[in-house]
């Protein structure tokens, strides 16, 4: 993982650019497919890339036992939001050694409800993302002030040559953006990843920096740049010149209660 500091808001636009120009130059030939760049941002640099589910004291929990509390807590989310999520657990849907995590099919509806829980809070393996820059500069940037290094992740997961790997070693997938979820999905531009690996003979979710612990080539680039702290309210002023901030993206009475509070107390 590279890692680099920046002055001023100009100086990430440049890096952001850069290492897409530098990914798509890097394909193999002018058919091979290069994915977008990610982007997420952390308040504090100290932050490690963990899920909420890894937060939540749950490493290493594997695809059926993570199965199995969707599917108690399934009646009481339907009852309440009087809206139906269909799928079916399966006991056998880790077995076999032919398991892709990049067919997210193996979810059999599952990712749905997934995305929808990540954004009410109960916690899933999925990394978020977000396909725009500038989304991911606010999340870095809002929040209490300290005085620590705020941090912008940038990812790349197929840089032209395909993903592969050692059969059963830690995989990063990015599930994609085509879901029908909840409607911030859509407003903050969200992409997701998760990370698989075959523990003790059984598919689990595992922490994602253990498959990018060894710089790549060929996959899974990804780069960290750290924002000084005295930058964070002249980008978050810059950011809601273009209409980004907490009530364009959440959308709710209290991110308004937010976004004027930044106006009038630190624009």
């Amino acid at each position: 993982m590279s890692i680099e500091k920046v002055s001023e808001f100009q100086d990430i636009e440049k890096l952001a650019n850069a290492l897409e120009k530098e990914c798509l130059s890097g394909k193999p030939n002018p058919h091979s497919y290069v994915s977008p760049v990610l982007f997420r941002g952390h308040s504090r640099a100290s932050w490690s890339l963990e899920t909420t589910l890894e937060r939540f004291g749950k490493q290493d929990l594997s695809l059926e036992e993570y199965l199995r509390y969707l599917s108690r807590v399934k009646p009481a989310i339907e009852s309440f939001t009087d809206r139906e999520f269909t799928f079916h657990f399966s006991n056998g849907v880790t077995e076999g050694r032919t398991f892709l995590l990049s067919d997210v099919s193996f979810l059999k509806g599952q990712y749905e409800f997934m995305v929808y829980l990540r954004h009410h809070g109960f916690p899933t393996p999925l990394l978020d993302w977000t396909r725009s820059l500038y989304v991911a500069l606010f999340f870095a940037c809002s929040g209490p002030m300290h005085d620590e290094d705020s941090a912008l992740y940038m990812y790349v997961g197929n840089l032209g040559y395909g993903k592969g790997g050692v059969v059963g070693g830690p995989e990063i997938a990015t599930l994609g953006q085509y879901v029908t979820t909840h409607k911030r999905h859509f407003i903050q531009q969200s992409n997701y990843t998760a990370c698989i690996a075959e523990i003790d003979g059984e598919w689990c979710f595992h922490p994602h920096e253990a498959a990018t612990g060894t710089s790549s080539d060929t996959q899974d680039r990804i780069s960290k740049v750290l924002i000084p702290s005295h930058l964070r309210r002249e980008i978050l002023r810059r950011l809601d010149s273009m209409n980004i901030n907490a009530f364009s993206l959440f959308g709710t009475e209290e991110a308004l209660m937010e976004t004027l509070a930044f106006r009038e107390l630190h624009g």
